[in-house]
């Protein structure tokens, strides 16, 4: 019994070296992030003035964007202490406020605390959206990851949207877990 479960992990996780010796990592010096996807996945250029990177998985829909700006942590309405914030001080109100936003609606679940490989902490959530111009609005779906770091925030976001909330679903269950590896796999660099 015990051979044959060696035998079956060593065939795990060969295939899982496997695959992950496909992904390709971004590592932005300049704007002090790295992210981690599939080698076949196609760059686009990023909109706004604070996206660095957009990256798309190709007719599967699913999109990743990294937007990293500027943080004040002198502001008044900002955590004295970023590090203790996210480990300890993190609401759902938190999410609402500095993701949320920027949709039209947003509800966040699964919401968990993570950590970039050196210990420095960050937030991960699922993120049910509406997204629309007046005129026509779409439903969409989205992994999440949202860190603060010295004078710098980073957020990753690995979704996509459908004509309907079904076909949104229908869509998301197959690429979950890559959206997931995706965005975890973001790391906003120290000062």
């Amino acid at each position: 019994m015990r051979i044959g479960f060696a035998v079956a992990a060593a065939v795990f996780l060969s295939c899982t070296s496997a695959a992950n010796a496909a992904d390709k990592t971004v590592h932005d010096k300049d704007n002090g992030f790295s992210l981690t996807f599939p080698e076949g996945w196609t760059n686009e250029e990023p909109s706004g003035k604070t996206m660095r990177l957009k990256i798309k998985s190709g007719d599967q829909g699913l999109t990743c964007r990294v937007s990293i700006g500027l943080y004040d942590p002198q502001a008044s309405d900002s955590p004295a202490d970023p590090k203790a914030f996210l480990e300890t001080g993190w609401s759902p109100q938190a999410w609402q406020e500095m993701v949320g936003a920027a949709f039209t609606s947003s509800v966040f679940s699964n919401e968990k605390l993570i950590r970039f490989p050196d210990g420095y902490p960050a937030r991960m959530a699922d993120m049910d959206f509406q997204v629309g111009d007046g005129s026509a609005s779409f439903p969409g779906h989205a992994k999440v990851v949202l860190s603060l770091r010295g004078t710098h925030f980073g957020l990753v976001t690995c979704g996509l949207t459908g004509d309907s909330v079904e076909q949104m679903k229908r869509k998301w269950v197959p690429l979950a877990d890559e959206a997931e590896r995706v965005a975890s796999s973001f790391v906003l660099d120290g000062p």
